[in-house]
């Protein structure tokens, strides 16, 4: 094929997926303007096959017998732009998010796990890219409106939490449960739209999720027989901001509103693991400490045959 061809091709690629995300965000303009705000019956009848609740510190873990694992922390759209930076400059030192055998994604991390499973790292980079160039589209996708006194009450919840005792976790799902957000039907035509299509990419992915009722940690895989957009909208439906989002019979909420908040004790006995995630002690969405330096000594402790090297990376805070 002639460079003129493939620089042809290439330009019809971007602007087919130019014209997808448009007519998204016009479909999602049009129903938005019916004023309907409530998401408690955006995901239809999706069933779980295996069962999602995983206790902590997992009693079977997903990196037994794995040779590398990865695990991406939430942080919000800014540390969506950072991890896919990093991947970047992983790659160009012949490291790349795709080797991993097990990915776990938590909120930021869960769209960006998705999309390393998938192999799709570029083209959600290019839709960042694209987002940032024009932000009318993204704003039309995510529709945002002055808080209510009901999502403004579920994130004081979480912002005044001050452990990741089962009674916190049980108050901030209260309030999240509470919160009138907006369509999540939103946010998952916007995640289908970046993902390029609903079907789970690859048996390697799993997101996190939290029951908001039992507060339990939830592990959503290609085994839950769900859509990807419903895994990783769970994983993302921040108390008073999204969601919460149904799976099954579970109502959920952001996976960091749990106990742990990046859930590294996941992959105990990988062999190897690369941890991305916030460590800072600055400003997070919600104050349940940060626990990511004792799950790292917990995995290493777990996995002390196999010498596992967890390396952990400390980008700036976007809270």
């Amino acid at each position: 094929m002639k460079r003129s061809d493939k620089d042809a091709n290439s330009r019809f690629a971007l602007h087919r997926r130019e014209m997808v995300l448009a007519t998204a965000a016009t479909f999602l303009a049009v129903r938005g303007a019916s004023g309907q705000t409530g998401s408690r019956n955006a995901q239809g009848d999706a069933g779980i096959n295996a069962h999602p609740a995983v206790p902590i510190p997992a009693a079977a873990s997903l990196g037994t017998g794995k040779d590398r694992a990865l695990v991406l922390g939430g942080g919000g759209e800014y540390f969506i732009a950072w991890l896919l930076g990093f991947a970047h400059g992983l790659r160009g030192a012949g490291v790349a998010y795709d080797l991993a055998d097990v990915i776990v994604g938590t909120s930021a991390g869960a769209i960006v796990g998705s999309a390393a499973a998938a192999g799709r790292l570029g083209l959600l980079r290019d839709d960042i890219d694209f987002s940032g160039q024009f932000p009318k589209l993204l704003a039309d996708l995510i529709l945002t409106s002055a808080s209510n006194p009901s999502q403004v009450r579920a994130r004081e919840l979480a912002q005044a939490a001050r452990d990741g005792g089962a009674a916190t976790i049980h108050s901030i799902g209260r309030g999240a449960m509470a919160a009138r957000n907006p369509p999540v039907r939103n946010l998952e035509l916007m995640i289908d739209v970046l993902s390029l299509g609903r079907s789970w990419p690859s048996p390697r992915f799993h997101a996190t999720t939290t029951d908001c009722y039992s507060g339990e940690r939830l592990v959503l895989s290609q085994s839950s027989n769900i859509p990807i957009s419903h895994a990783v909208c769970a994983s993302v439906s921040l108390p008073g901001v999204f969601g919460p989002t149904w799976i099954g019979d579970r109502l959920c909420m952001d996976g960091a509103m749990c106990s742990t908040s990046t859930h590294v004790d996941l992959i105990a006995g990988a062999k190897r693991a690369l941890v991305v995630a916030l460590t800072d002690k600055g400003q997070r969405f919600s104050n349940i400490p940060n626990d990511i330096e004792q799950e790292l000594r917990y995995v290493e402790a777990s996995t002390a045959r196999s010498r596992p090297t967890c390396r952990c990376s400390e980008p700036p805070s976007s809270r």
